[in-house]
C-alpha cells in the first residue's frame, strides 16, 4: 500500500495490531487465571475479531487495489503465523 500506514512498524508485522493486542492480553489473562470460561470467551473474541477483520479487508481491497499484495506479505493477527 502506498500510504502512510505502510511505514508504521505495527502494520509491518500484522494487519490488525489492536485486535492482536486484545487477543494476546486475553491469552495472558487465561494463563494467569487458568480459567476455562475465559478460554471460551477468548475463542468467541477471536471469531468476532476474525469476522470483523475480514469485513474490513474487503473494504480495503475495494479502496486500495494494492492491498491484496500487502495482505499476502503480512499476516492478520500473529506475526509470521496467521
Amino acid at each position: 500500500m502506498n500510504n502512510e500506514k505502510e511505514g508504521k512498524a505495527s502494520f509491518f508485522a500484522l494487519h490488525h495490531p489492536l485486535y492482536s493486542s486484545q487477543l494476546f492480553t486475553g491469552f495472558g489473562w487465561i494463563i494467569f487465571t487458568l480459567s476455562l470460561s475465559h478460554l471460551l470467551l477468548l475463542a468467541v473474541a477471536f471469531l468476532f475479531f476474525s469476522y470483523k477483520a475480514d469485513k474490513e479487508e474487503l473494504w480495503l481491497k475495494e479502496r486500495y487495489p494494492e492491498y491484496e499484495e500487502y495482505k499476502r506479505r503480512v499476516k492478520k493477527f500473529i506475526p509470521w503465523v496467521y
